[in-house]
């Protein structure tokens, strides 16, 4: 589609140069250390929303472009030098105690046509009457609703983010919001009030000159966007200012401070002009939810790397035990792929070993239309262990040629240690001097007495950490609903004791920590807002107090040892 270059638009550009605010300005223009054009994303500006087709929604960003380098920047119309314009969408919400930033949609490519000369972003505007440059410090608007017109899109596959190459004449999206930021129904909430949930609209501009210069690093820019739903149809708005020259990862650290990120330049293997590296953007958070398990969050951004991403690697200490596994990945639409066919929307396969969680998509060599992690798109990927973190290093691995790059300094799980407390007062009859349990209803090693719903015993162990009070009993194999009573000696008695079907050890003071119901034969204590181990067995961490544990459980089948109808578990010596 051609774009005629009207001298009166320009001239109505001209004229805006004393309306437009300069409360966005920066303070020095041209930004210090920059040479050549350098093109950025000064505002984005507005959202257009749609109308949903099937269970997607769909909305375009608005866009202000500015020129904060020190040459002008090419604007030619239906040529392979002018600006390219994206747009996606993420979602940040809290689930299962974690946070979580995901992309849930991207737009093609917006092709650029005409630059206008306003000063949004810089106090001075050296601007050109026939809109085929964008001056030094000058700034060019795009509204939301021209940034989601299907006939001037064009699909992300036909550009190169690293050098700004692009077909000039490509296909356009029709039907529907092809083409347009498109997500589905179902990942949408509305935000505001008690909710967790947060939406930020990211922008990004691609340009030949600007890469060629290597001033595209930057080019991107966010801003945080309101949700809400009237009759089935959801609104989306803007909410405060746009976070200029910002990857969505920055996003991330917004909405949650504890996230740390690293910018990574992968090698590219390109010659001058360019400087031969692509930048990517590592992000992660380990949350401590408790009981012993952490979840470790990772999120990979390609700014603009076009040999794209193949796998992550993540290293393990010895003996951590890895569940809940997860990846998430954001799809193609409309034929966004070679030839015309969406890129794969795969998920990358997760492999689990001693020593390394991996995730990986199929290599170029296998499928060029593979899942891989490509410029202007963030995969996610997570797992829980039971280990806190330490320092490691993460292993990326390049789609288009197989490298790997190291990313060191990253929190990974640390080495698995021997679950805290020393197991005494075992109902397995292998303990000198112990009483024997009552009707030899012996259990299993390290167990306590048989009972009527498991011939093994209940067992206590625990998990966490001592030193940072986060320890917690675990009973299992008792029956199913039945109420089980957290019991704490400070003293142990050898010989032990009949106890109902079982042998008690546990002797002195004694405190009743807590009562807890059963779920399927287990519980734990403390399970929810009760107080910690420590804290209400009187045990102060650092003390060198020993805590002696059992747990005795309601066993209501009379019949199974006559006359008693309760039961206890082993004991467990914990030293704070």
């Amino acid at each position: 589609m051609t774009h005629a270059r009207s001298p009166l638009v320009v001239l109505v550009a001209a004229l805006a140069l004393s309306s437009v605010s300069s409360a966005q300005q920066f303070p020095t223009c041209p930004i210090p250390g920059r040479v050549g054009p350098d093109v950025i994303v000064g505002d984005v500006n507005g959202v257009q929303n749609y109308a949903a087709v099937g269970a997607l929604e769909a909305l375009s960003l608005g866009t202000t472009s500015c020129n904060v380098g020190t040459q002008s920047l090419n604007w030619f119309a239906n040529t392979t030098n002018h600006p390219v314009i994206g747009g996606n969408l993420f979602r940040y919400k809290v689930v299962g105690g974690a946070g979580r930033f995901e992309q849930l949609g991207q737009s093609w490519v917006k092709h650029a046509f005409l630059a206008l000369s306003e000063n949004l972003c810089c106090a001075t505007c050296v601007g050109d009457p026939m809109g085929t440059h964008l001056g030094v410090g000058c700034s060019d608007p795009y509204t939301a609703s021209r940034n989601g017109t299907q006939s001037m899109l064009g699909p992300r596959y036909q550009v190169n983010a690293h050098t700004g190459a692009f077909v000039a004449a490509p296909p356009h999206p029709s039907g529907g919001n092809n083409g347009r930021i498109q997500v589905g129904v179902a990942e949408l909430e509305p935000t505001g009030g008690a909710s967790t949930t947060r939406f930020f609209g990211q922008a990004i501009y691609v340009a030949p000159d600007d890469a060629a210069a290597n001033n595209n690093d930057d080019n991107s820019s966010w801003r945080e966007l309101s949700a809400s739903v009237a009759s089935g149809a959801w609104t989306f708005g803007t909410i405060g200012a746009t976070q200029r020259r910002q990857a969505a990862l920055d996003a991330w650290k917004v909405a949650e401070p504890a996230v740390t990120t690293r910018a990574i330049d992968v090698p590219e293997g390109t010659s001058a002009p360019y400087d031969g590296t692509a930048r990517v953007i590592l992000g992660w958070r380990v949350t401590d939810l408790g009981g012993g398990t952490w979840r470790y969050e990772y999120a990979l951004e390609n700014v603009n790397s076009d040999r794209a991403m193949q796998a992550v690697s993540v290293p393990l200490g010895a003996g951590v035990t890895v569940s809940n596994a997860g990846f998430h990945d954001v799809d193609y639409l409309a034929g966004d792929g070679l030839s015309g066919v969406n890129q794969a929307g795969t998920d990358w396969a997760t492999t689990v070993t001693a020593s390394s969680i991996a995730w990986s998509t199929q290599t170029f060599a296998q499928n060029g239309n593979a899942n891989a992690l490509r410029w202007g798109t963030t995969y996610n990927y997570r797992f829980d262990a039971n280990v806190a973190p330490v320092s490691g290093s993460v292993t990326l691995t390049q789609f288009k040629v197989a490298n790997a790059v190291a990313v060191t300094g990253v929190d990974v799980p640390g080495v698995a240690t021997a679950p805290p407390g020393l197991v005494f007062c075992s109902g397995d009859g292998t303990v000198p001097g112990l009483a024997l349990c009552p009707c030899a209803n012996t259990g299993a090693s390290g167990r306590g007495c048989a009972n009527s719903a498991n011939a093994l015993g209940a067992r206590l162990a625990a998990t966490g950490i001592v030193a940072n009070d986060t320890l917690v009993l675990q009973a299992s194999g008792m029956p199913a609903t039945v109420s089980a009573i957290f019991l704490k000696g400070d003293q142990a008695n050898a010989s032990g004791v009949v106890f109902g079907d079982g042998v008690r050890c546990v002797d002195g003071a004694l405190v009743r920590l807590g009562t807890v119901q059963n779920v399927g034969g287990a519980s734990q204590y403390p399970s929810g807002v009760q107080a910690s181990v420590s804290v209400r067995g009187g045990t102060p961490i650092g003390s060198g107090l020993t805590g002696h544990y059992q747990t005795y459980y309601r066993n209501s089948s009379a019949a199974f040892c006559p006359p008693e109808t309760f039961n206890v578990s082993n004991g467990l010596a914990i030293t704070w």
